[in-house]
């Protein structure tokens, strides 16, 4: 059986691969490897035949029998990868902590320890609602969930 450690590295040693980069791996016991990929500016159908029919081509179906399918994370999805968060900078993300609480912001920036958010909330300051904005940095260790908010303008 193959391993998802396996995929990874025959997708880290395709040059032609290197614009995109692996969210997750997973792999079943009847050997069906489901992969989803993405670029920094969004991943398309066609560029996700692309990822199957190198990696279709590093493989041996000779020596192993194997189903693939490479898909986009999906904007329901949770972030997975620093690289995400990094894609994401900007955007407003719905937050859940390990604890059960529950943060909204938006992300400023992230690194592999843990994200940035700026919150914003208003406050009465002499009688007048003023928009007070922070920041705060969240570890990775202490998130269980971030998932994009999704708006229709």
């Amino acid at each position: 059986m193959i391993s998802a450690q396996q995929v990874q590295e025959l997708f880290e040693q395709a040059p032609e691969l290197s614009q995109y980069f692996i969210v997750d791996i997973k792999v079943t016991k009847d050997n069906v490897i489901s992969i989803k990929a993405d670029t920094d500016a969004g991943i398309t159908i066609d560029q996700c035949g692309e990822i199957s029919r190198v990696l279709e081509g590093l493989m041996d179906r000779e020596k192993e029998d194997y189903e693939l399918e490479v898909s986009s994370p999906g904007l329901t999805e949770p972030l997975r990868i620093t690289r995400q968060y990094l894609k994401n900078i900007g955007k407003e993300v719905d937050i859940l902590m390990n604890d059960g609480e529950k943060l909204k912001g938006k992300i400023v920036t992230a690194d592999d320890n843990g994200v940035t958010i700026e919150q914003s909330h208003n406050e009465k300051q002499n009688g007048k609602k003023v928009k007070v904005t922070t920041q705060q940095t969240l570890n990775f260790i202490d998130i269980k969930s971030v998932k994009l908010k999704i708006t229709f303008k």
